[in-house]
């Protein structure tokens, strides 16, 4: 058994420090379900799926969501689907779209080739201002993260505070984070403006 851990953990480790230089082409839209606005999709930069209530409207507002590691942006699909609901319920004017992103090297996002080393927590939050930047939207209004999730949306918010993603980066107006020892040791190099729960 420990001979069988010992390799599966040095062909993850492979994996997760390997550099790939193979050509590959953009993803296009994998998945939309009719229920609600439920869409999976690849781009150059990250996978990730969108869950939005309403679909016929525009949504006013963004909530990035940001799994933990070894997991993928749909082990949040429950909650977001939950959050967007509490959120309709407690401001109907608002229409909620939830982005459950995969970070590089989990989920779907381990497939694409384009994501260079090095694979840290700081790459993995400019991942999500070159997904932001490539689809073309507003920056996102709170970024909830889990575990690791949760020191990629610091890495987020403090490079987005430095101007480190460029003067249309807007700083997060809110953030959530499911683990605290990640959050309570950076979270003095915040800014004042940004709120922070932690649970």
């Amino acid at each position: 058994m420990a001979a069988s851990l010992r390799a599966s953990s040095s062909s993850l480790r492979s994996r997760l420090l390997s550099s790939s230089s193979a050509a590959w082409s953009p993803w296009s839209h994998v998945l939309s379900s009719s229920v609600h606005s439920e869409a999976s999709n690849q781009t150059e930069t990250l996978a990730f799926d969108e869950i939005q209530l309403s679909p016929e409207k525009p949504s006013t507002a963004t909530a990035f969501v940001l799994h933990g590691l070894l997991g993928s942006g749909r082990n949040w699909r429950s909650f977001s689907r939950a959050l967007a609901s509490e959120l309709r319920d407690r401001s109907p004017s608002d229409e909620w779209r939830m982005v459950l992103v995969d970070l590089r090297n989990h989920g779907r996002s381990a497939g694409i080739k384009g994501l260079r080393p090095p694979h840290d927590m700081s790459t993995a939050a400019r991942d999500l201002a070159d997904l932001v930047k490539a689809r073309g939207w507003a920056w996102p209004d709170v970024v909830v993260g889990h575990s690791m999730g949760g020191k990629v949306a610091l890495d987020f918010a403090e490079s987005c505070s430095r101007g480190d993603y460029g003067e249309s980066a807007d700083l997060p107006k809110q953030m959530m984070c499911s683990s605290c020892c990640c959050c309570c040791r950076n979270s003095l190099l915040l800014p004042p403006k940004l709120q922070l729960a932690t649970c």
